[in-house]
Parts: structure tokens; C-alpha cells; sequence
């Protein structure tokens, strides 16, 4: 959890601050990036600050706890420390007591090529955790109209089941576009889960999920790719169903009107831009 998160970086910047004091230097900066993979450094922030920074010669030493927390992709890896060799500055890996300038690139490379390996092998488990509790009837973590019991159990929320009524009524029977909808709920102020405003996107999922029906559908997607995180759409026919009919909060009818109707918009639109129905 976030607590965790938190804790964790409390520990390894506290671990960074004592081992440079032990050598008598002065820390510069921290580069922390809070929850994020180490599989790709396109989306890591900090990492992003860092080399920024390396380009300005604002540190002359990075010091990295370990090769996995520099980078899990052996490309980004190597393209990382020959960025920052060519720029003077010498990385020390903590842990596995190697630094890069003036050492061969085979040593680091194969620690590199491990770490990717790690991060495979994770993956992996962790697809494989997801997938079975998928088949089990594992609930989302927070979606809107329910609250979360534990793992496999969700219990209705009242207040926000009358507005997926309202939604599910609002496009079926009304015909309110989709933005339309969303523009309407912002402005009686009521609340998401999250606390933002409404969006279409947001509307059009709710309207598109079959668990408002009491019908639970596990393994929608997959993961083809883990180190470019590419996913892609699983065939209706390997999907895990579970039929939940305490979770039903609108009738089937009501449901296939509406769904009939986004897909009739969705021909219209072009299929993505459904999002944006004009028709309110």
C-alpha cells in the first residue's frame, strides 16, 4: 500500500544519507520515482530529473542501491550508464560493489541482464497470480456503485447505485449523449469515487460493464509484452464470467437497451470516438 510506498522510501533515503556520510561526502539529491516499474525509464519521472540534471553537471557521483532499481530493461540500462559515462559522471552500484567508470561494460551487462531476467520471471508470477484469481472471482479493486468487502467480495453502495441508475436511464431511456450525461452529473456536484469530475470515458464504462447487471467478467486483457507493457484484448470466449446476482444494481433489460445503443453509436462515431457522442 501507500503506507508501505512511503515507509520504504523514508528507509532508502535514510540508507543513501548514512553510507555518504560514512565516506565523508555531501549528498546532493535523492532521485526517488514513488510506485513506478523499473521495466521502462520513459515513465520515471525522477529518473528523467536525473539525467536532466547529470546534463548539467549538478553531481559528479550516482549512487545506486542496487543494478534492478537503475533500470530492469538491459537496453535502458546500458543506454542510461553510456549517458551519463559520456557526461563524467562515475555510478557506483551499492550492492554489487561495481562502478562503471574505467570498468568493462561485460560485468554490468550481464548484472543487467539479470535483473531484466527478475523482472520477467516476476511478471510472469504475477500474471499467473492474477489470471487464477481472475477464474476465482477476484473483484475490482474500486469500482464505482460498490464498496470492496476483500478479494472475491464487493457489497453495494446505495448512494452511488441511484446514479448508475440514473446514468443507465439518462442514456436508455432519454437519450442523453454520453458527455452529455457526465456534463450533468458535474453540475448537480455529484461525487466519483475519486473525487474528479465526470468524463465521458467514465460514463461509457459504466454503461459498458456487465457486473451493474450482476454478471462479474474476469480476464478481459493480457499482457503480450511486459517490458513495453503492451496489452491486448482476450476473445470473449476465454473470459471468466461469475454470476453475482447480489450485485445487481440495474435490470438486464435496461442494460442491453443501453449497451445496443453504444454500439449503434459506436458504427457512427467510428468505433473509439463513441466516447464523444453528440447526440445530447
Amino acid at each position: 500500500g501507500s503506507d508501505e510506498q512511503l515507509n520504504s522510501l523514508i528507509n532508502q533515503k535514510k540508507f543513501f544519507e548514512d553510507y555518504v556520510r560514512s565516506k565523508g561526502e555531501k549528498t546532493v539529491k535523492i532521485y526517488a520515482d514513488r510506485g513506478t516499474s523499473g521495466k521502462s525509464t520513459k515513465s520515471r519521472e525522477q529518473f528523467q530529473k536525473m539525467l536532466s540534471d547529470s546534463e548539467k553537471g549538478e553531481f559528479d557521483v550516482l549512487l545506486v542501491k542496487d543494478i534492478s532499481r537503475f533500470a530492469r530493461n538491459t537496453v535502458d540500462f546500458l543506454n542510461g550508464i553510456r549517458l551519463l559515462k559520456r557526461r563524467n559522471v562515475d555510478v557506483l552500484f551499492i550492492g554489487a560493489n561495481q562502478k562503471v567508470i574505467g570498468e568493462s561494460e561485460f560485468v554490468l551487462t550481464v548484472f543487467a541482464a539479470l535483473a531484466q531476467e527478475e523482472s520477467c520471471s516476476l511478471s510472469k508470477r504475477i500474471i499467473f497470480g492474477k489470471k487464477q484469481g481472475a477464474r476465482s472471482g477476484r473483484v475490482p479493486n474500486c469500482i464505482y456503485g460498490y464498496d470492496k468487502v476483500n478479494t472475491y467480495e464487493l457489497k453495494i453502495n446505495p448512494r452511488e447505485a441511484e446514479t448508475v441508475k440514473m446514468i443507465f436511464g439518462m442514456y436508455a431511456d432519454k437519450n442523453y449523449g454520453i458527455r452529455r450525461i457526465s456534463s450533468e452529473l458535474n453540475r448537480l456536484h455529484v461525487p466519483t469515487k475519486t473525487g474528479r469530475n465526470w468524463s465521458a470515458k467514465t460514463v461509457r464504462r459504466i454503461l459498458a460493464n456487465s457486473i451493474y447487471t450482476g454478471v462479474l467478467v474476469n480476464n478481459k486483457s493480457e499482457t503480450v509484452d511486459f517490458l513495453a507493457e503492451l496489452r491486448r484484448d482476450v476473445p470473449l470466449s476465454d473470459r471468466f464470467y461469475h454470476r453475482r446476482s447480489e450485485l445487481c444494481i440495474v435490470e438486464r433489460d435496461l442494460f442491453e437497451r443501453a449497451n445496443e445503443r453504444l454500439a449503434v453509436m459506436s458504427m457512427h462515431c467510428g468505433g473509439k470516438k463513441a466516447d464523444t457522442d453528440r447526440s445530447g
